[in-house]
Formats: C-alpha cells, sequence, structure tokens
C-alpha cells in the first residue's frame, strides 16, 4: 500500500484530498504548514507527496529544495491555484515530478497519483536489484559489524589479493558461497569466470565428469566431447562447495587438477593445463575426516594455503539488527514492509538459529509475506520462534544481546565517519548530546 503525504495549508483541500485518497486505498497523512510537512517527509518514507505551492513561511518550492538537500526518497507533485510556465519548470528542476493547478479533477488527480507511486516502487525496485547484483560479490554483502565479521572481511580481502587456494569453513547457512564470491570479485580473476558446483547433491561418476569433462563415447550417453567445469573456469574461480562429500578416488583427481594445473577428460590420455583458483568449501572438519581416513591429507594441505572462518549467528547475535534491516531492505520494499517491532526483535534475539544466517533470511521472507502491517509483528514469525521466548530463560540474555548490538552499531558507524561525532549522530538519526550519552555508556572513546 502505497503512502502519501498531502501538505497545504487550507483545511478543505487537505480533508478532500484525504477522503479521496484514502477511498482509493492509499494511506493517508497530513501537513498544515511547510515546515510540519518537511519533518514528516524527512522520517515517514512516503511514496508521494503532495504538496501547495504557496503557504505561509516554508513554501512548496522550499520543502522540496530541502528534501532534495536531504536526499529525501519520494515522487513529489506540486499543487498551486498560481500555476506559470516558469514556476512549473523551477519545481521541475528541483525534482519533482509533476505540476497540477487547481482546481483539479478527481480523476486526473489520483492518475497522477497513482504514476508517482508506481513510478516510486519501481525506481526503489530497480534500485534494489542493482544493489543486490553489486553486493553479490562484495564483502558489504557479509553484512555485519561484530569483531568476528570485520575478522571475516579482512581475512577475505588479503587472500583474494594472495595467490592459492581457499578452504572457507563454518556451519550450514553461514554465508560460505557469499564468501567466495567475495574472494573471486576482489581477487584480481574478477573479469574471469567464478564456477560454483556443489559436490554433495551428485553422484560420484557425474562429478567427475562435470568436473573434468569427458570425450565422446567415454560412457553411454556421451555423444559428444564436454570440457569439464574446471576448464570452463579458466583464469578465474572454481568454487567446490561441500568438498567433504568427494569420494577418495575423485579426490586423487582433484589433487593433480590443484597440484599441477592439470586436468584429463574422461576418456582421454592427453592432459590440458588451466589456469584456475581453487576455492573449496566444507560444513564438516576435515581434520578429523582425515585421521579417519575419508580425506586425503595431501589434497588438504593444497587446499588449505588459506582459511575464511565464517562463525555461527548464534556466536554474533549483535549483527541480527543488520541483518533484519538488510532482509527487509531486500524483501520488504515490494510489500511495504519496511521495519521489524521491539518485540519481534526481542524473539529474533533470542533465537539460536541452528540454521544461522540462511535461516533467518527465510524468516524474515516469510514474515514480510503474511505481514498485515507495515512491520513485522510476533505474530507473523514462525511458531517455534515464538514458542521459544515462552520457556523460561535468562531475561538478561536478551537485554544483553541488544546492548551488544547497539555498541556494535555505534562503533561502525563512527569508524565509517571517521571518528566525526556529528556526521555518525546524523546518520543514525539522534541529537550529538544523545550520541555522547551513548558512547559513555558503552565506554567507546573518542
Amino acid at each position: 500500500m502505497s503512502r502519501v503525504l498531502v501538505i497545504d495549508d487550507d483545511g478543505g483541500v487537505r480533508d478532500s484530498l484525504s477522503r479521496m485518497l484514502s477511498q482509493a486505498g492509499y494511506t493517508v497523512r497530513l501537513a498544515e504548514t511547510g515546515e510540519e510537512g518537511f519533518q514528516l517527509a524527512r522520517d515517514g518514507g512516503f511514496d508521494v507527496i503532495l504538496s501547495d505551492m504557496r503557504m505561509p513561511g516554508v513554501s512548496g518550492l522550499d520543502v522540496l529544495r530541502r528534501l532534495r538537500d536531504a536526499r529525501v526518497d519520494a515522487s513529489f507533485i506540486i499543487m498551486t491555484g498560481f500555476g506559470t510556465v516558469d514556476t512549473a519548470v523551477e519545481a521541475m528542476k528541483l525534482g519533482a515530478i509533476d505540476f497540477v493547478q487547481k482546481p483539479f479533477f478527481r480523476n486526473e488527480l489520483l492518475m497522477r497519483v497513482r504514476s508517482a507511486a508506481e513510478r516510486r516502487q519501481l525506481a526503489r525496485q530497480v534500485d534494489l536489484l542493482q544493489r543486490q547484483i553489486r553486493m553479490s560479490g562484495s564483502l558489504e554483502a557479509l553484512v555485519g559489524e561484530s569483531p568476528a565479521m570485520r575478522k571475516v572481511r579482512e581475512t577475505i580481502a588479503r587472500s583474494a589479493a594472495a595467490p592459492g587456494a581457499v578452504l572457507i569453513t563454518g556451519e550450514t547457512g553461514t554465508g560460505k558461497e557469499l564468501a567466495a564470491r567475495a574472494l573471486h570479485a576482489n581477487s584480481t580473476r574478477s573479469a574471469r569466470p567464478f564456477v560454483a558446483v556443489n559436490c554433495a547433491t551428485l553422484a560420484e561418476s557425474l562429478l567427475e565428469s562435470e568436473l573434468f569433462g569427458h570425450a565422446r563415447g567415454a560412457f553411454t550417453g556421451a555423444s559428444g566431447t564436454r570440457a569439464g567445469l574446471i576448464e570452463h573456469a579458466a583464469g578465474g574461480t572454481l568454487f567446490l562447495d561441500e568438498i567433504g562429500t568427494m569420494s577418495k578416488p575423485l579426490q586423487a583427481r582433484l589433487l593433480r587438477a590443484v597440484e599441477a594445473g592439470e586436468v584429463r577428460r574422461v576418456g582421454e590420455n592427453d592432459s590440458r593445463v588451466v589456469d584456475v583458483r581453487f576455492v573449496s568449501a566444507t560444513n564438516i572438519d576435515l581434520s578429523a575426516a582425515m585421521q579417519a581416513g575419508e580425506f586425503r591429507d595431501d589434497l588438504y594441505y593444497r587446499i588449505n594455503v588459506h582459511r575464511v572462518h565464517l562463525p555461527p549467528l548464534r556466536e554474533r547475535a549483535g549483527d541480527v539488527p543488520l541483518l533484519v534491516e538488510y532482509f527487509l531492505r531486500r524483501y520488504g520494499q515490494a510489500s511495504s514492509v519496511t521495519s521489524c517491532s521491539p518485540a519481534a526483535l526481542d524473539l529474533l534475539f533470542a533465537y539460536p538459529f541452528p540454521g544461522n544466517v540462511r535461516e533467518l533470511e527465510h524468516v524474515l521472507q516469510r514474515a514480510v509475506a503474511v505481514a498485515t502491517a507495515d512491520r513485522i509483528e510476533p505474530a507473523d514469525l514462525p511458531e517455534e520462534i515464538v514458542a521459544r521466548s515462552q520457556t523460561p530463560s535468562p531475561a538478561s540474555s536478551v537485554a544483553a544481546a541488544r546492548e551488544r548490538a547497539e555498541r556494535d552499531r555505534l562503533v561502525a558507524t563512527l569508524a565509517r565517519h571517521r571518528g566525526e561525532i556529528t556526521a555518525a549522530a546524523r546518520e543514525l538519526q539522534v541529537s550529538r548530546t544523545t550520541m555522547w550519552r551513548l558512547m559513555k555508556k558503552h565506554g567507546i572513546a573518542t
């Protein structure tokens, strides 16, 4: 449901527009002065702003200028009973998308508002998609400001710049493929292919053919010659997910490719030289697998030149608010679900998330789909998360997690602004006095 703000000093016009837009299905807020309208627009997340041109004090064009300077994301329509071409041109230059002269016809105004709302929603969706594309292989996609996640990003940045294979470890759902893509994107190989294969989803014979390719007639159904994924990743990165499930014979073949950069297609005698960086991932203890004779120690040492470990979500609960914010931007835009209530956030804090970040993502994706308001409430969360809060547990654990999250966010914001307190306070939307109080509370030095 789109949100519309009406700014007009004429009470009759405000009431008329409120009824008209509400009946058309919009959520409407009203402001009787330009100053009030600016404050609401800056804080309210509106899709369309309808503002009168001439008002006492702060005019419609003044509001438009201030919203432009504050980078408020909304479609702005100017209304006036004194329309001129010059005024319209000035409004458009300042960023207005339309210009309506009073008195206006109901259907015409609704058409313009609908067009402006659709344009705003489409622009947000395009921006979201572009941001997801940019971030899918960037370090920023590894969301979190806890010490553990800062260490992960630092390790990836260092490993990306150095030669050698990389082993990514971590529980299921911690984002191992995301880390692999960030490694590739930040390396000198970023312009070449990134090829991912899940070793656990393919039978041994099929995985061998997928990785190494095959000659025509090498086996039943091999009607033609086919290059494998290792060759396909030439010059780039091959990501082997769940490498711990690979059979010992196939491990031996892979060792030759990692060690000497050579592959031999199934059914061929000649080897081919390839230049590929191998990035592997596992959620099992490969050291224990070696001791049990299930994983080759020579392959282990070859793929473990650099190590990146992704911590489980329960060990970085302070990152939950940032992850919630990230996933709501990703999934909530289309349905206008933009926030999570404090009660729902408390439940997410208290839940251990055995499925880690992937489970949190799915929980929020579902909550956005079933939410009936513009924010997620406890009733929108899965039963197992709500039920857990009803079992006896130390109340202080949730409070402590929230305190850690608040401190982590303060530290991260100050770091982004190089310790500039005023800039950090502006980003966090608090006063400078409040910023000082929070820093003192958490023992953060200036």
